[in-house]
């Protein structure tokens, strides 16, 4: 049966954290996966962001491990990285530089540990109206993301990527809450963001953090838990077989507050 996209065909929460795991409209090109979106949402009055990376918190280890280790609640994917593990674009944990890369074409931005009255949590970029450097005047940890998906008024954007592959994505919703996104099944991104920007998800800027074996989110909030990987990539991983989360240098975590 297609389950309309909103609403979830399973879903566990609390005041402060929500699960849903929604089947998406369209059937993939490439016939593997369920279709399913897991989409978790985080109230950052109960819950704070933090990064960290094998420069610094290493060495690389899966998400799951990330989480056990430094008795996070959650964690994703903290955008692409290169050979060495440093990440492909701009990133700055509370105040300190960990990649100054600034690639022009990468055109989102996360945000949060706000200085003054700043937002908690904010995401910029195209269509989201504050850049790079306007994120980096109002917050101590910023990321530059390859790519938004979901504007900050809910508008699906245009993308020049065409592979298909698994997807771990990082946004907002209306209601301000962190919103962390995971589809195995293997998507073209303008395809997986028009399905995402439905007016029943609420999304409200929603940043391509990873995609294909290596994208990752885990939450473990005691009853609550999640456990989700990638696998397909077009030209890299042409196969649905992952069945281990593979090592991650750097990572976005939830720890509660």
């Amino acid at each position: 049966m297609l389950i309309a996209i909103g609403i979830p065909t399973s879903s566990a929460q609390d005041e402060a954290l929500i699960v849903e795991r929604v089947r998406l409209p369209r059937a993939p090109e490439v016939d593997v996966g369920d279709r399913i979106a897991t989409i978790v949402r985080f109230d950052l009055r109960r819950y704070a962001l933090r990064f960290l990376t094998e420069s610094h918190e290493g060495p690389r280890r899966p998400a799951t491990d990330w989480v056990r280790e430094h008795r996070l609640v959650g964690a994703i994917n903290a955008g692409m990285f290169l050979p060495s593990g440093r990440s492909c674009g701009y990133l700055r944990a509370r105040g300190e530089v960990r990649s100054n890369r600034r690639p022009a074409r990468f055109d989102a931005v996360i945000g949060f540990d706000p200085r003054a009255s700043a937002a908690p949590f904010a995401i910029g970029g195209t269509g989201c109206g504050v850049d790079l450097d306007g994120m980096t005047e109002r917050y101590d940890s910023v990321l530059q993301g390859v790519r938004m998906m979901v504007d900050c008024e809910g508008r699906a954007q245009r993308t020049w990527r065409t592979r298909r592959y698994s997807a771990a994505l990082l946004g907002a919703d209306r209601e301000g809450r962190a919103v962390m996104v995971h589809v195995r099944t293997p998507y073209r991104m303008q395809v997986l963001a028009e399905m995402l920007a439905a007016d029943a998800l609420g999304l409200r800027g929603l940043v391509y953090m990873e995609g294909g074996p290596e994208a990752s989110l885990v939450v473990d909030a005691g009853r609550t838990q999640v456990r989700e990987m990638g696998s397909w990539e077009d030209g890299f991983h042409e196969a649905d077989d992952v069945r281990e989360f593979w090592d991650l240098p750097n990572v976005v975590g939830v720890e509660a507050r």
